[in-house]
């Protein structure tokens, strides 16, 4: 199976020891030299794009398709399991983005929702509900205090930069 010039996400390890990545829709860990890659086993359907490693160093999420739709799915990486399933949406998640200390994950859903995901128990709600679109959009993300989500609304079919405020609940363009 080679990997070369075939990556399409990443992410390195919060100790910084370890890559975690997709290639042609498989996944794969290795020490940051590529001394060692392995393959981690995700079951034989689905597509896997994007990946985050957890705060744990051992535990990575990902993008798969499920049914046809991209869902979170989560599997250790030093120790064989399967993958378990932590989303069943008929709508393509995307566009992962974790907090300063990787205790909560921020992404898309559908054409409208962008939902958190509390990282200590897996549940995930809808923060705000808004014209996101399905193409092209930018990466949610958490501000450098954790306290307001930043993502990119339409509006007139034009980017708008909308700020969400996660303690009171306001949103502002």
């Amino acid at each position: 199976f080679n990997v070369n010039g075939k990556i399409t996400g990443f992410d390195v390890s919060p100790d910084g020891k370890k890559l975690a990545f997709s290639s042609r829709g498989e996944l794969f860990v290795s020490d940051v030299k590529g001394k060692f890659v392995r393959q981690l086993k995700t079951g034989s359907s689905g597509r896997i794009t994007e990946v985050v490693w957890l705060k744990d160093n051992k535990t990575i999420l990902f993008l798969k398709t499920a049914d046809g739709w991209y869902n979170l799915f989560k599997i250790r990486a030093d120790v064989t399991e399967q993958a378990q399933q932590l989303t069943t949406d008929k709508a393509n998640n995307r566009n992962l983005g974790l907090n300063s200390d990787r205790s909560k994950l921020v992404y898309l859903s559908g054409t409208r929702d962008v939902r958190v995901m509390d990282l200590a128990d897996f549940k995930s709600k809808t923060i705000v509900s808004d014209e996101l679109w399905g193409f092209y959009n930018s990466q949610p993300s958490f501000s450098p205090d954790d306290k307001y989500i930043l993502f990119e609304g339409r509006r007139n079919f034009e980017p708008d930069i909308i700020i969400h405020n996660l303690q009171t609940g306001q949103t502002t363009n």
